[in-house]
């Protein structure tokens, strides 16, 4: 004869789950007066449409996968703002 009772089966299984780290996050942080969420980075304000139009006009004729190594011109701008911003700072090995 089986003891389990078929109504309290899976609430009884469920109740010796325990919360997982990130649940246990969140409920702590309902419980702040003013917590600032950094979980998921959903914007609370619409995209401006002009970022919209430059991202859409950015991918039209180049959305395909990039070589390994980078992109060339990416990886130019980027070595000179890096040069620019950091005094004493080269290339040398970065992109290896």
């Amino acid at each position: 004869m089986c003891h389990v009772r078929p109504n309290r089966f899976i609430t009884d299984r469920l109740k010796a789950i325990d919360a997982s780290g990130i649940r246990r996050v969140f409920d702590l942080a309902a419980k702040l007066p003013d917590p600032i969420n950094l979980s998921i980075g959903q914007p609370d304000f619409d995209v401006p449409d002009t970022i919209k139009d430059a991202a859409i006009d950015a991918i039209r004729g180049v959305n395909r996968y990039t070589v390994t190594q980078g992109i060339r011109e990416l990886k130019d701008k980027v070595t000179a703002l890096l040069a620019q911003q950091l005094p004493g700072w080269t290339p040398a090995g970065f992109w290896t």
